[in-house]
């Protein structure tokens, strides 16, 4: 296989895993450029990612390196005949800035996209499949969703869509059952033990698993849906009760996000509820996910992982299948 060069957006946790993946056992990948929020800057050879690298180990930004205005960063990578874009921003739910317009400026240039950044997708996948049309550029964004749709999906109509998609939640629901503890006591072990963010609201208020049924919905059941019109329901002290009602029954409560055609409206719902024990969601257990796609054939059980290291993982299958379509055109 021919060497994948790539440019690299976004130079946080999950982009320095990236990085280190590609380095460790990605030899046909190479990342020939980078930018984070201070610049991006051109990289000749492993010696300059790996300055890199030992920059942003030490917190300091790209720009200490040289890194140009990231404004012009996609400029930057079109003209050095870079045609892969890997986007690992954390844009804004609200609007999906700045990762959606620096997504499409790629695209627009034909230049091939794998994003692990959901707010551009939430805000914009309609203008982003515009634009890969348009220009013929490929986008994936397998690592979006919490569990990436399996491939046999393509073969059939999804009528509706069930998951366990974020892990920060579900480690602190199986913490709250398996050690009886209280939600806030859970919620501080997980802080603790890097789990959650400092900031939990995203994931507590279940907007992180509004956005990724989102995302999957639009994706397999070509709904038209906004994030505001996601029935959510987050988990908190008022959860508790639902624990110990599950503890009793030998079931475990898990925040379940939902995507089903109803009276002819695609109907997006998060809130936690008490699974049985012969549900395919009993055993996801910590920061596992999981999630149901039903079929008129059937169901298809998939799983994820969470963490930087696997969602790095993700970015390296995304790009590969780019590059599998792009020798099979």
């Amino acid at each position: 296989m021919a060497e994948i060069r790539v440019a690299l957006l976004g130079f946080g946790n999950v982009g320095r895993s990236f990085a280190r993946a590609v380095s460790q056992s990605a030899p046909g990948i190479r990342i020939a450029a980078a930018a984070d929020s201070s610049g991006g800057l051109l990289l000749s050879g492993p010696e300059d990612l790996e300055r890199a690298l030992a920059a942003k180990q030490s917190n300091q930004p790209l720009a200490a390196l040289g890194a140009a205005d990231p404004s012009s960063f996609v400029d930057t990578v079109a003209r050095a005949g870079i045609a892969l874009l890997v986007e690992a921003l954390a844009s804004g739910l609200a609007d999906g800035q700045p990762g959606l317009d620096l997504v499409r400026a790629a695209l627009r240039k034909g230049i091939d996209v794998v994003t692990v950044d959901k707010a551009p997708l939430v805000r914009g996948l309609d203008l982003l499949d515009g634009d890969s049309r348009g220009s013929g550029a490929l986008l994936r964004a397998s690592g979006t969703t919490g569990v990436a749709p399996p491939p046999e999906l393509a073969r059939g109509t999804v009528l509706e869509i069930r998951g366990v998609l974020n892990g920060t939640t579900n480690a602190i629901l199986t913490s709250m059952q398996d050690g009886a503890l209280r939600f806030e006591e859970a919620l501080v072990h997980a802080v603790a033990a890097g789990m959650a963010e400092p900031d939990p609201r995203l994931d507590v208020e279940g907007w992180d698993s509004a956005a990724k049924i989102l995302i999957l919905s639009q994706l397999l059941m070509k709904g038209s849906a906004s994030l505001e019109e996601v029935a959510r329901i987050g988990i908190g002290p008022a959860v508790e009760p639902l624990v110990e009602h599950a503890r009793r029954t030998g079931g475990r409560v898990r925040l379940v996000a939902r995507a089903r055609t109803w009276q002819g409206r695609l109907r997006l719902s998060v809130a936690p509820k008490v699974v049985a024990p012969d549900s395919p969601f009993h055993a996801v257990a910590g920061t596992s996910k999981a999630a149901v796609f039903r079929t008129a054939e059937g169901e298809i059980v998939a799983r994820g992982s969470s963490g930087r290291d696997a969602i790095a993982e993700v970015i390296v299958q995304d790009i590969l299948e780019i590059e599998r379509r792009r020798r099979h055109a």
